[in-house]
């Protein structure tokens, strides 16, 4: 989290950066040039801390605990969805039965009247 901070941090100061930049813009020639100079500078910067920030252990082991995470949740859903294809079978063949039963009582009844 401490790349993160950072990256934030920087974020600011580059906000802070461009609106200097736009204070500035009514300034010499050569103040400006230094200025947009400086503004890639940090752009590099940004652009370095951001890779940082990728190439980090922390977000590498982020992204690790993410995967694991998304495969444990998807055992468990494959073991619920298990469970409920049996409970819908024995339902179903529950009702089957029922079904027959009903209609072997029903001509019954018929045949007997």
């Amino acid at each position: 989290m401490k790349a993160a901070a950072k990256l934030v941090m920087r974020n600011s100061h580059l906000a802070v950066v461009l609106g200097l930049w736009l204070a500035l813009a009514a300034c010499s020639k050569a103040t400006t040039e230094k200025t947009a100079d400086d503004l890639k500078a940090i752009g590099h910067d940004t652009a370095a801390a951001a890779k940082d920030v990728a190439n980090a252990p922390a977000a590498k082991e982020l992204g690790s605990d993410i995967k694991q995470g998304t495969e444990e949740a998807a055992a468990k859903t494959k073991v619920a969805a298990d469970k409920a294809g049996e409970k819908l079978k024995e339902g179903a063949k529950d009702a089957g039965d029922k079904t027959d039963a009903a209609l072997n009582k029903a001509k019954d009844d018929v045949s007997k009247k």
